[in-house]
């Protein structure tokens, strides 16, 4: 069953600003190869973090907005764990 999600994704302060949005679209695609459908992009720019996070006191933000069925999300944190430049992420379930 496909649910609407809402990924956050916190990559590394290391990048250019061209660089991050490379990554974040390689992000998209990755996603577009699980079936999700992406619904819109918001890129926030570089933030300070609120704690430093592998000695970093700052990152890139990108929030995707996105549809997708439940068992790819699976395989898509799976690859976003393995990515040293990013910091962090996270799925949110959205409600309908």
């Amino acid at each position: 069953m496909e649910k609407n999600y809402e990924l956050m994704v916190i990559l590394s302060p290391k990048l250019s600003d061209e660089e991050a949005a490379a990554l974040n679209e390689s992000i998209l695609n990755l996603l577009k190869e699980h079936k999700g459908e992406i619904v819109k992009t918001d890129p926030w720019g570089k933030r300070i973090l609120a704690y430093p996070i592998n000695k970093h006191t700052e990152a890139h933000y990108f929030v995707n907005y996105l549809s997708m069925d439940a068992t790819g999300v699976k395989s898509v944190k799976q690859q976003l764990n393995i990515n040293e430049q990013v910091l962090r992420h996270m799925f949110i379930v959205k409600e309908q």
